[in-house]
């Protein structure tokens, strides 16, 4: 009955919350509770099959800022990502598949893992490790945390569909209220103004009067510039909100029909917000790299892809063109490749490029989601 009573308020918990980050944490703290295991994590995998991100329950957080880096999809974590049915280990250091931890992590023994799928396609992995009382993990803990992948699987989809419906709406409020300022403000401005017009052929005025009007004239347009200036305020916020999947789904379209040559585009449509500055710089990396292809490698085809890795976003560029001497990034000449180091760098993050003659050419940008 106990358990039941838990389940329950686990349903309840995990369907109240809209937001994705808190509906993560909520299912991984709910898990741990559930199966009383010492650890719990939740990871979220990419379109690569890596995991683009990783939340935990039960680490402190020095202990969790300590551990050399966040988890890759390696190992067990791995087989989960890759396995329809739950994973159960008495000793996960016996298990071939086990690919150990890094520096700082703390060590554990028993595992449990069990996919969290939704209509078809994994949505997340729950993962947990070492019962706090000593025991392996039983059949009836499997099937309690089965059954709470359930209802995790339909508390992320209403999270995800909650957090896009919020963004749909957002752009159609600012498009409904450019539009009211346009078609009904801007438009009962200019109606008085052409009252005034009217009255003041019909009255004759003195100097001062025309001076009066000239200035209430005056006052009207400025009251249509302010209008018009909130519009274009309105309409630049909506742009900041185009997603830089968009943008890159843009940029590569132009090239394609430009250069004639075919670009592969990767970005998931899950991936985690990037700030304005982020967007701005990543994709004018992007452009500067498809205008060097462009222009010098002579290349049939182009990969642009981007994917989360722990707390970092890597964005690559690689193409099957005739390649460079790499000691060119070196030169004074090469601008550009010196301009999108120096981007990647003001994110916190760094650009490495891999090219040899007649073997392409692979640029990579790694910077930190919180720069």
């Amino acid at each position: 009955m106990d358990t039941l009573d838990a389940l329950s308020r686990a349903a309840a918990a995990v369907t109240s919350e809209l937001s994705l980050p808190k509906t993560l944490q909520t299912i991984t703290d709910i898990a741990r509770e559930l199966a009383g295991a010492r650890y719990a994590a939740l990871g979220v995998p990419s379109d690569d099959g890596m995991l683009k991100s990783f939340t935990t329950s039960g680490m402190e957080a020095g202990q969790a800022r300590g551990i050399e880096h966040e988890p890759k999809g390696l190992g067990l974590l791995g087989a989960i990502l890759e396995s329809d049915v739950p994973i159960r280990l008495d000793d996960l250091h016996t298990d071939p598949r086990s690919a150990g931890f890094c520096d700082h992590h703390p060590p554990m023994t028993q595992f449990l893992g069990v996919p969290i799928i939704s209509r078809g396609a994994r949505v997340g992995n729950l993962y947990l490790t070492d019962p706090i009382d000593g025991e392996p993990f039983s059949e009836d803990d499997e099937r309690l945390i089965v059954l709470l992948a359930k209802h995790a699987a339909v508390a992320i989809d209403n999270a995800r569909l909650s957090e896009e419906l919020q963004r749909v709406a957002l752009s159609h409020e600012r498009d409904r209220i450019g539009m009211e300022l346009h078609d009904g403000v801007i438009q009962s401005v200019y109606a008085v103004g052409m009252k005034l017009e009217i009255l003041r052929g019909q009255f004759p005025m003195t100097h001062e009067q025309e001076v009066q009007y000239q200035s209430m004239i005056e006052d009207l347009n400025q009251i249509i510039e302010d209008i018009r200036g909130y519009i274009r305020n309105l309409r630049e916020a909506r742009e900041e909100q185009i997603t830089f999947r968009q943008r890159l789904e843009n940029l590569t379209r132009h090239f394609r029909d430009f250069a004639r040559v075919d670009v592969m585009l990767d970005v998931p449509s899950s991936l985690r917000t990037l700030n304005e500055q982020q967007r701005h710089s990543l994709t004018q990396i992007v452009r500067e790299a498809l205008s060097n292809v462009a222009r010098h490698a002579h290349a049939s085809e182009v990969q642009v892809k981007v994917r989360e890795v722990g707390s970092y976003v890597v964005l690559t560029v690689k193409d099957n063109g005739i390649g460079f001497d790499s000691d060119t990034f070196e030169s004074p000449e090469s601008f550009g490749l010196r301009n999108m180091d120096q981007r990647a760098r003001r994110l916190g993050g760094y650009l490495v490029i891999e090219s040899e003659k007649d073997e392409g050419t692979l640029l990579t940008v790694q910077m930190p989601f919180r720069p």
